[in-house]
């Protein structure tokens, strides 16, 4: 078992900061106290060559943070990238590679405009989709919304008020990009991205960092760093094809999300839940990650009854995205709308520590 022992983040937004900068604002006042502890580094960025033109980024930040002789790796899976760099330390530590992994997830999305980050982002779809069809993500988030409200009767309120709700606990967060409440009218109100979604349905670019140190939690060690560790019960990674048209089964069902989710209750035993942080890019996919994760609701069209129940409220049944905001509202993306793919998992490991 491996626990977090620290964690440190920066405000999210559009930074002057440049990327190492951003890095290091996350990271030092964790190094500070445990330099001498940590034995890996891992790095979460996707786009470091793409907006900033660098490459090595994961040894350019090990010189920056004076950790040279420290072995490190920069991790990129997209979107996934934060909590894959989790999900790799906590596999180093299990294996005895390393008893004290430092994790940090950085990106710098600002340095182009919407048109630019938005066609960096699609080419994480096939080339020839894009050729064929032209997709972007926003597109793709806003079929999906269409599917879902005609399948499951979902009325186009349901999707709103998930914007509302994190825009209220971004609101509530001194650390995230926008700090401000909007009512529903406001949501529904807003320009439209790509029909039925509108632009505070979609997270915005954003810039900052997060980091976390990961420990062997077993013998007592976690508790020689700090008096409350958070113990990781389990992590889990799932993935599915990069080519959309050709996943099988019902897109409604996300089967990578809905692998990865039963896996991590398996192997943790625990099968419900107290709350959910969920990747929002949109927000049709809080609810359709809700109903494929398990243990948060039943799939079939249950998740926008209850966010018009107010049960995935903070202090809800089924919170999600708890004190946070989410990336809508922490950072990451574009206005036409990207979460800042190296730092998701990052940023909620932070949160759980401060909560």
């Amino acid at each position: 078992m491996s626990a977090i022992v620290a964690s440190g983040m920066t405000r999210f937004g559009k930074r002057k900061e440049d990327l190492l900068s951003l890095g290091g604002e996350s990271a030092l006042p964790i190094l500070r106290k445990y330099r001498s502890d940590i034995d890996f580094l891992l790095v979460s960025n996707s786009y470091s060559g793409e907006f900033n033109s660098i490459s090595g980024i994961n040894t350019l930040l090990a010189t920056y943070l004076s950790l040279d002789g420290v072995p490190s790796l920069r991790v990129d899976n997209t979107s996934g990238s934060g909590g894959t760099a989790i999900f790799l330390a906590d596999m180093l530590i299990k294996s005895g590679q390393a008893r004290a992994v430092l994790v940090t997830g950085l990106e710098k999305m600002s340095t182009m405009d919407t048109r630019h980050v938005t066609s960096v982002i699609a080419s994480l779809l096939p080339e020839e989709e894009r050729r064929q069809g032209g997709p972007s993500l926003p597109s793709l988030a806003a079929l999906l919304a269409q599917l879902y409200m005609r399948r499951y009767g979902a009325s186009r309120e349901s999707l709103a008020q998930v914007s509302v709700k994190n825009h209220r606990n971004g609101a509530a967060n001194p650390y995230a990009h926008i700090q401000k409440e909007v009512t529903l009218e406001e949501v529904m109100q807003s320009p439209v991205v790509a029909e039925p979604l509108r632009q505070y349905e979609f997270s915005p670019i954003s810039d900052g960092g997060a980091a976390s140190v990961l420990v062997v939690g077993d013998g007592g060690d976690a508790e020689s760093f700090t008096d409350r560790p958070v113990y990781i019960k389990a992590v889990s990674l799932a993935s599915d094809s990069a080519s959309v048209t050709a996943r099988g089964g019902d897109l409604m069902g996300l089967e990578a999300v809905r692998r990865a989710g039963r896996n991590a209750m398996r192997l943790s035993g625990i099968s419900k839940p107290d709350f959910a942080e969920l990747h929002d890019m949109a927000t049709v996919l809080e609810l359709v990650q809700m109903e494929s994760l398990g243990g948060l609701c039943e799939p079939g069209g249950e998740a926008w009854k209850m966010v018009l129940e107010g049960e995935t409220e903070v202090g809800g049944e089924h919170a999600c995205e708890h004190q946070r905001g989410g990336p809508q509202f922490k950072g990451p993306s574009d206005r036409c709308q990207w979460r800042g793919a190296g730092r998701g998992g990052l940023l909620s490991d932070k949160e759980r520590m401060r909560w």
